[in-house]
Order: C-alpha cells, then sequence, then structure tokens
C-alpha cells in the first residue's frame, strides 16, 4: 500500500476539481469582467446611434407636427368625430411613442379638410410687376445698394397693384392719396404718390428720426405732398383724424396700404378701414394693397385679445371655435408655429416639409377673416403672392376694390397684358417729371446712421 505522504503519489488521492462551467469558458480560463467607465462608454455609444438614426429620420421634426395637430384636435374638438374611450386611449399610447410618417400625414390631412379655406397659400396667384418697373424706380430713388436689393421689388409690385386701383385717374389728379397704415419713413407711399400724381398720408404711432423722413429730402414742388398723421393705429378715427386733413388738401379718394405690420397691425389697420367705410365717408376708399407680416408674433395674451376681438364676428372662425375661449385656443396652438414656413430657407434649417404644410395651413386660417373684411367692403377682393419667396417669405398680399380694379391689378404680373404695360408708362412718366424737377434721383439715404445689415456707413 502506498504512503500517502509519499510526494509521488500524493496526485492520486486528492479530489479532481474543475472551474469550467463557474468561469463561462469552455477552456477554463477567466474571462475579464468588463469595467464600469468601458459600459457607460458602450452606452454612451448606444444612446449617440439611436439620437443619429432619429435625427437622420427627423423623428424630433415628427413629433412637433404630431404635437401640434393633436393640439390643434384638443381645441377644435367638434371637427373631428367623437371617439370612443379605447381610442382614446389608444391616442394616448400615440404620444408615448414616436409617431410614423402615415400617423402624421393622416392628421395633417384631416387637418387641412377641417380647416378648408377659400385660396391655400399653395394655390394663389403669383402675381408680381413688371422686372422692367425696377429699372426705371431704381433711377428715380437712390438708397444704399442691399437696402434696394431687398425692397424695391416689393414696393414695386405693391405700387403697380395701387397704380391699377385707381384706372380712371389721370398723372396729375390732384384729387388722389395713397394712405399708408404704418408708413415709417414714408418711402412707398411717397412713391405711390409720384406714380399717381396724388398726395401721400403716412400715418404712424410715432414720427421716425429726422433723416428718416422722406418729405425732408424732397425739392420744394413736391414737399407740400406729403401728409402725416400721428396716432396709434388702433385708436384713430378717421372721420375726425384723417377726413379735415384729406378735405383740407381737396383730396376726395384714396388708396389705402399697408406693408408688413408686424402681429396684429394687419388687423388693426383693417379694424380702422371697416370703421372708415361702415361709418359713411366723404371720401371714396377706392381700394387697399395690405402685404401681410409675421403672424407667428400673435402669440402674447395681448395679441390674441387684440385678434380675436376684431375678428369676433368672422362666419369661418366661429363654425371653428364657437366662441372666443375657443379662438383664443386655436391662436395658442397655430401662433407658435406659423414661422415654420418663413424660416425654413434659414441657414441650417431643419424645417420639414410637413412642418412648412402646417405652417401654410395656419397662415391660410388667419388671412381668412381678414380676406372676409375686405370682401364685405369692397366690390371684390383677393389674395396673391406679390413678390417670390426668395425676395421676401412674407409674401401674402391682400387687395380688394372694385372689380375692374382688382381685375387690373391681377393683369399686372402678366408681361403681355396692356396693364403691364400701362403701369410701365406710368412709371416713366413719373420718372421723368421726377427728373426734371429735381435734376437727379432722390437721395432717401439715412445720412448719419450706420447699418450693419446693409452695409451702410452712414455717408
Amino acid at each position: 500500500m502506498a504512503d500517502p505522504t509519499d510526494d509521488n503519489d500524493i496526485e492520486d488521492w486528492l479530489p479532481v476539481l474543475s472551474f469550467d462551467g463557474f468561469l463561462g469558458e469552455e477552456d477554463g480560463e477567466v474571462a475579464s469582467k468588463p469595467s464600469v467607465a468601458s459600459r457607460r462608454r458602450q452606452k454612451r455609444e448606444e444612446r449617440a446611434h439611436v439620437r443619429l438614426a432619429h435625427d437622420k429620420a427627423r423623428t424630433r421634426e415628427l413629433r412637433a407636427v404630431h404635437q401640434v395637430l393633436q393640439a390643434l384636435q384638443e381645441a377644435l374638438p367638434n371637427l373631428w368625430s367623437r371617439c370612443s374611450s379605447a381610442d382614446s386611449g389608444a391616442r394616448q399610447e400615440k404620444k408615448v411613442k414616436h409617431p410614423t410618417e402615415e400617423e402624421v400625414e393622416e392628421a395633417l390631412t384631416a387637418a387641412a379638410a377641417a380647416l378648408q379655406v377659400e385660396c391655400p397659400y399653395r394655390r394663389l396667384p403669383q402675381i408680381f410687376a413688371p422686372q422692367e418697373g425696377l429699372e426705371i424706380l431704381s433711377s428715380m430713388i437712390d438708397r444704399p445698394p442691399k437696402y434696394q436689393e431687398k425692397y424695391l421689388a416689393q414696393e414695386w409690385s405693391i405700387l403697380a397693384k395701387v397704380w391699377a386701383l385707381a384706372p380712371n385717374l389721370g398723372p396729375r389728379s390732384g384729387g388722389l392719396a395713397v394712405v399708408d397704415i404704418g408708413a415709417g419713413n414714408g418711402s412707398l407711399a411717397l412713391l405711390a404718390g409720384l406714380l399717381l400724381g396724388g398726395h401721400a398720408v403716412l400715418i404712424d404711432h410715432t414720427l421716425p428720426p429726422e433723416p428718416m423722413r422722406v418729405e425732408a429730402r424732397l425739392p420744394e414742388q413736391y414737399r407740400d405732398r406729403i401728409l402725416r398723421v400721428t396716432g396709434d393705429v388702433g385708436d384713430l378715427d378717421a372721420s375726425r383724424e384723417i377726413e379735415p386733413i384729406l378735405e383740407k388738401h381737396g383730396i376726395r379718394q384714396v388708396v389705402v396700404i399697408a406693408k408688413h405690420l408686424c402681429g396684429t397691425g394687419t388687423d388693426l389697420a383693417l379694424k380702422l378701414l371697416r370703421r372708415w367705410c361702415s361709418n359713411g365717408t366723404r371720401v371714396e376708399v377706392l381700394g387697399a394693397v395690405i402685404a401681410t407680416c409675421c403672424m407667428h408674433k400673435i402669440n402674447t395674451s395681448e395679441e390674441k385679445e387684440v385678434f380675436a376681438d376684431i375678428h369676433s364676428s368672422d362666419s369661418y372662425l366661429r363654425k371653428l371655435t364657437g366662441d372666443k375661449d375657443g379662438l383664443l385656443s386655436l391662436l395658442s396652438v397655430c401662433t407658435r408655429c406659423v414661422a415654420w414656413r418663413t424660416t425654413a430657407g434659414a441657414e441650417a434649417s431643419r424645417i420639414t416639409e410637413k412642418q412648412i404644410r402646417v405652417a401654410e395651413m395656419f397662415e391660410d386660417l388667419l388671412q381668412q377673416p381678414r380676406l372676409k373684411i375686405l370682401q364685405h367692403l369692397f366690390p371684390s377682393a383677393t389674395e396673391v403672392a406679390f413678390v417670390p419667396f426668395k425676395q421676401s417669405p412674407q409674401n401674402r398680399c391682400l387687395l380688394a376694390g372694385s372689380e375692374l380694379g382688382v381685375r387690373r391689378a391681377l393683369a399686372t404680373g402678366d408681361a403681355g397684358a396692356g396693364a403691364a404695360g400701362e403701369v410701365l408708362a406710368a412709371l416713366a412718366s413719373a420718372r421723368d417729371s421726377l427728373l426734371a424737377v429735381n435734376g437727379t434721383a432722390l437721395d432717401l439715404r439715412p445720412h448719419g446712421m450706420v447699418s450693419t445689415r446693409f452695409d451702410y456707413d452712414g455717408t
């Protein structure tokens, strides 16, 4: 018998132990456990991968559209069929998961059908003024080049439409004025007055700085054509504060213009126009050209109240909302995202096509009661795109006047139409008259005021 203490035989009686199963390795080698730092790094990489996938799929933007459409449905519950409790639960689940393209498209189509308007943005006629007029107009006024590049085409398009609304007036009819609400420095109204041979009435809540006022730059012969009314458009009474001035200067007919009044500025201008025409006027209002702007600024409590008060009796809005509280709820939804359309072209913008469609739909909604006011006041009223989007994203414009006047305004955008040639001839005649008196273009540069935006050093 072998001695158990003999080293040579000790392995014969020791138990055989294996750690293969414990280590999880068939070969018995010990696996290294990932460190906390590496596990965290792996999780960060996984999260980054998920974010990148959502970024490429524009999931955040899709969810933004989905959430707005859900908020719209909650603000206007009567426009959608009432759902059962089971359907409501399903909608709640959809808020948790990421919506699909198909779900958002279905909701967007339903919303567009519910908010249907006469002529949505994408079907607006594009009525741009004849391109040849830009050279003529630029020879009449001297301003910083970048300013001219941005605004001249906008001004020329509005001028052509103003001219069309007063077709029976000669180039030197002293009984006509262009009333510019929110006139600022007065350049647009001045040009309209020159084109029509009439006066320019500038309405604004404050006087601009002296270097910005056009009347200070005019030769004596033209200076008395500029009339100013200083006051808040929301408080002005045309019969007491505007008409006496017009009558004093022998003005019997006016065309009203308003260009890019932010927020409810357009609505306040329409309110003034409605009071003026509805209360009986000693001066004939031939029509209006109103380029609208910045509807996203109707998002404060005060602005929403103003809009709701002015349009509370509008049949389109009442059908949608029922009452003022419903309208305020609707405004809270739509005004927060109408800027999606106008900012889509900005550098590094991530705005998607669906977001643009939502913004257009809400803009259409806000424009509808404005158009209805003009349709009530004038024989004819419509909406157009007055400049290309690249010239100004804020390119929606309301036109109103006689049926003939509006037809002529629409015809100014057709290069082959007689109206286009006639307005060019009228502008050329106005230029010749101005240069005969002044000898050169009017110097409307804001001397002493520096602008980095327009690359102007104040000289």
